[in-house]
């Protein structure tokens, strides 16, 4: 089982990651780095994506958390809501369910992305704050593109384009950084510790 390794233990997250061959998609390597990633997204409470060099694997992969799907454009954590629904909702299922309205829909699952390409990003930027499972306790203001369309493969092999604005959009652009090499505070205008509870 992969883990997510802090930023000073990962030397990885400074590497250009390497193209996984689409023939090797569908193989078991391939296959248990996806699983292991998304139980370990699934653990995390604001986690929203994770990409495979974070765990020390430099290939082009990531993936987006169904809960960020479910978010859309907002940037807020969903604590408040999950907390009014705790009272009704068993506790088994509450992974699987988001408030919308007045009515509660399933959460999408996880989205896998492999060899994405960024095809186009708006001119107009937003900042917004971020956060990186990498580097824990810190929080900084990124400027990040409005809007972004992203080309991968899914984890069948299958070819897809996405378009995103707001949240998700900043979501794409943090992890496509990721598989540069790049971590968000090299582009943060504003760094700041998280809140303790």
């Amino acid at each position: 089982m992969h883990t997510i390794l802090p930023q000073e233990e990962n030397p990885m997250l400074r590497t250009i990651s390497k193209e996984i061959p689409v023939k090797d998609i569908k193989s078991s390597p391939v296959q248990k780095l996806i699983e292991d990633m998304k139980k370990l997204l699934a653990k995390e409470e604001y986690g929203v994506a994770l990409a495979a060099v974070q765990v020390g694997e430099p290939v082009r992969l990531f993936i987006v958390s169904g809960k960020a799907l479910a978010r859309g454009a907002r940037n807020a954590p969903d604590e408040a809501k999950a907390k009014n629904l705790k009272s009704r909702i068993p506790p088994d299922q509450m992974a699987s369910v988001i408030r919308s309205g007045s009515s509660l829909e399933p959460v999408p699952t996880d989205h896998v992305f492999i060899n994405p390409i960024l095809l186009k990003k708006s001119r107009g930027k937003l900042h917004k704050h971020e956060g990186c499972l990498s580097i824990r306790g810190k929080w900084g203001i990124v400027p990040r593109a409005e809007k972004a369309t992203v080309r991968a493969f899914d984890d069948n092999g299958k070819e897809f384009t996405r378009g995103a604005t707001g949240f998700l959009a900043h979501i794409f652009q943090h992890e496509m950084d990721h598989l540069e090499g790049i971590v968000y505070t090299d582009k943060a205008v504003e760094m700041y510790d998280e809140e303790k509870e």
